[in-house]
């Protein structure tokens, strides 16, 4: 195998599991303020027109703003759109190097957006990532097949040579019909040691 794709929350990058979670990491109480937005893994709404590049982020904001009644102010909502990062599993790094260091290609296929790409880029596990597919460039989300097939051509490799890794069960799906080899990662866990059992199991030495 030529490349190795990660994703990037639940796999190299903790993240929140629910705009509830994130809200109260940021200090607000939701039920307090009867709003909840749901899932943050999978993008809907507002959400998914951020992640895609179609709005700006001030756009986001104000659209949120609107959308929870003016229960949180865009500062307040901003606060709780950072908080969905929550910094790298322990370990992923060292794999990523060591796979560079192997002469595997190494990148990532990400459903994110511009706002937290740029806490994103600067961490060291991101760094040391070769090539970035990320949705809010390419203008579409996983698992459309679309966005793997728009990944295979940032990176000059497809199907069997690539190696995918995601902690969404529709993703892994997503990416196994597009002939490429894939195995979900339980974001509840620690991460590099599921990360290198399948790496292994791929015939890839890490």
């Amino acid at each position: 195998m030529r490349t190795v794709f990660f994703d990037l929350g639940g796999v190299l990058i903790r993240i929140a599991r629910s705009w509830d979670e994130a809200a109260r990491k940021a200090g607000f109480d939701p039920g307090e303020r009867k709003a909840s937005s749901g899932s943050l893994v999978r993008p809907t709404g507002n959400q998914a027109d951020l992640q895609t590049g179609r709005i700006t982020y001030e756009a986001f904001l104000a659209n949120e703003h609107r959308r929870l009644e003016e229960r949180f102010t865009t500062d307040d909502l901003h606060l709780i759109h950072m908080e969905w990062l929550q910094g790298e599993y322990e370990g992923v790094a060292g794999i990523i190097e060591r796979l560079k260091r192997s002469g595997v290609h190494t990148a990532t296929l990400s459903n994110t957006d511009a706002e937290h790409w740029k806490v994103l880029e600067d961490m060291p596990v991101i760094k040391a990532l070769d090539t970035h597919a990320l949705s809010f460039e390419l203008g579409m989300l996983k698992p459309s097949p679309e966005i793997y097939h728009a990944a295979e051509g940032l990176v000059d490799a497809t199907g069997q040579s690539i190696c995918y890794l995601d902690d969404l069960e529709e993703n892994v799906e997503g990416a196994l019909r597009c002939g490429w080899n894939a195995r979900r990662i339980d974001p509840h866990e620690e991460t590099a040691p599921q990360i290198e059992d399948a790496l292994i199991a791929f015939g890839i030495d890490c």
